[in-house]
């Protein structure tokens, strides 16, 4: 069973989201929507990414964006 965040962001990445890795020490997240955004807990890209809803898609000034697959 998926937590309302885990859903709630594939909704946002179904609408043109997308994740952008913000530092490697420790590794932390934010997703990017019409201008706004927001911190992601590591753990829940990590089950994104094993759960295959989001892919490695470019790297943007030495960050990696995820989006959805």
């Amino acid at each position: 069973m998926h937590t309302s965040q885990f859903t709630a962001v594939i909704r946002l990445l179904a609408s043109g989201a997308y994740i952008e890795q913000v530092s490697e020490a420790p590794l932390s997240y934010s997703i990017h929507h019409q201008r706004k955004s927001a911190a992601l807990q590591g753990g829940l890209v990590q089950q994104l990414l094993t759960s295959g809803v989001i892919k490695q898609s470019c790297r943007v000034s030495g960050r990696m964006r995820y989006v959805a697959a």
